[in-house]
């Protein structure tokens, strides 16, 4: 059974894999980022509350996740993953129904599009799960930033894309400071950090293949690929719950919470921390919508740091040595270099793949 640490890991995995599934990643949402920018040619007076709002709901819905696995010692990540599921579910659907929002049919065509991307995704979080075992939160947050070189390399190979040198360098620094604090990494797993990797390599190639089967004007909106992918990521994460027993172990835990945890509100902790992964999702869109994918994507780097330094605290797990410490500030440092280089970039005219990039 994972430790709570190796929890609290899998589910800021899962946030983090569902965030660039809905829209953090620039690539997938620059058509209705456009769009908004040119319904609102100045700034939007919601721009700061929503980037604020989504900031604190990413930040929030970790916390969260924290209380209901440590606290109050929820048994199963992945069946927490699956009612947020259930609840993303639900909360689309009805709101399809009500007319509040547009869903697409379920045609051949829609799930053509969504089956890979519902197997990459799955993939995506059994490593994850597998990685968490043993690697600190600081540890597992540095070596998930491999995803972002595996990606930037996957485009370059199909052609979608060429980042500027100062891009590029900033990627190669974030991975030469997780190897740093990967060499003295004082609770080293070679399965852990196999695992790790593997994450990080399915995350870019579904990154890629949304860009190469969504391009302008997409057939599936995001919310529609949001609603399919939890359908179809539920449908194969249930019946592999129930095979390994992390169902039952969860009834179990629903029976005898209440009466273990008399001073406290397990069940509320429960269905809050479920009930946040749409409200997620919400943020990200209106934080998108006001603002920009770009924004949003900053957003959620910066997120990324402070997670890193408050996971220290967090757990118990991370074992600190000045080598590793300074490996994860570089890490970090090369992160928010990063995200501005990509503004930076974004006021630059872009460079056809194969030709040199604007410096």
């Amino acid at each position: 059974m994972p430790s709570s640490a190796s929890r609290e890991n899998f589910l800021s995995a899962t946030t983090e894999e569902l965030e660039k599934l809905t829209g953090a990643e620039a690539g997938t949402s620059g058509a209705a980022s456009s769009s908004a920018v040119a319904a609102h040619p100045g700034r939007s007076p919601l721009a700061l509350p929503t980037a604020l709002f989504y900031g604190a709901t990413s930040i929030g819905i970790i916390a969260c996740n924290k209380i209901t696995l440590t606290t109050y010692a929820f048994p199963s990540s992945s069946a927490l993953a699956l009612a947020q599921f259930a609840v993303t579910c639900a909360c689309l659907g009805a709101l399809a129904l009500a007319g509040a929002v547009e869903l697409a049919p379920p045609t051949a065509d829609s799930f053509r599009v969504v089956v890979p991307l519902t197997a990459l995704f799955v993939a995506d979080v059994l490593m994850g799960l597998f990685a968490t075992g043993s690697l600190s939160l600081p540890m597992f947050t540095v070596l998930r930033r491999f995803s972002i070189p595996c990606t930037m390399l996957l485009e370059r190979f199909v052609g979608q894309a060429n980042p500027s040198p100062l891009v590029q360098a900033s990627v190669w620094g974030m991975v030469g400071g997780a190897v740093v604090a990967a060499y003295d990494d004082l609770a080293f797993d070679a399965k852990g950090y196999a695992a790790v990797l593997l994450n990080d390599l399915f995350t870019a190639l579904r990154g890629v293949y949304v860009k190469a089967a969504l391009p302008p004007p997409p057939k599936l909106s995001k919310l529609s690929l949001l609603f399919y992918n939890a359908l179809l990521g539920g449908a194969v994460l249930a019946p592999y719950l129930a095979y390994t027993g992390e169902l039952a172990e969860a009834r179990v835990w629903l029976e005898d919470a209440p009466s273990a945890h008399a001073g406290g509100h397990p069940v509320a902790a429960l269905a809050l921390s479920a009930s946040l992964g749409p409200v997620l999702q919400y943020a990200i869109f209106v934080c998108t919508q006001h603002n920009s994918a770009l924004t949003t994507t900053v957003v959620g780097a910066l997120k990324n740091v402070a997670t890193t330094y408050v996971g220290m605290f967090l757990g118990g797990d991370y074992s600190y040595s000045y080598l590793n410490f300074g490996g994860i500030t570089l890490s970090c440092l090369a992160s928010l270099v990063y995200s501005w280089a990509v503004i930076v970039g974004r006021r630059l005219p872009t460079a056809p793949p194969g030709e040199p990039a604007a410096k």
